[in-house]
């Protein structure tokens, strides 16, 4: 169990420093460029409060960030400080093919 929160930490982290890229249907891959999967959506307006205060379980603290379930629907947040308008927490969801990689 650790194993797999570790795992979707890490591709959760890889994935935040990309937070402002369009949604995966709309980019396209330039020439040669890889092509990557993606398992998370980003939650605008959504944070760990908010989502605790909905009825969410703190499944695991990590340095920097919250996991929170409820049912089958997984969140990561953000636990540091945050600038205007960032977004602080991504839902997991299937891997999807056709993001860019970067």
């Amino acid at each position: 169990m650790k194993a797999l929160v570790a795992i979707a930490f890490v591709s959760v982290l890889m994935g935040t420093a990309h937070a402002q890229q369009q949604p995966a249907a709309q980019q396209q891959a330039p020439a040669g460029q890889p092509m990557c999967m993606s398992q998370h959506v980003e939650a605008p307006g959504v944070s760990a409060a908010a989502l605790i205060t909905r009825g969410y379980d703190i499944k695991a603290a990590v340095p920097g960030g919250l996991w929170v379930q409820k049912d089958r629907e997984v969140y990561f947040c953000n636990s540091g400080r945050a600038l205007d308008n960032d977004v602080l927490c991504w839902r997991l969801r299937e891997p999807v093919k056709g993001q860019v990689c970067q």
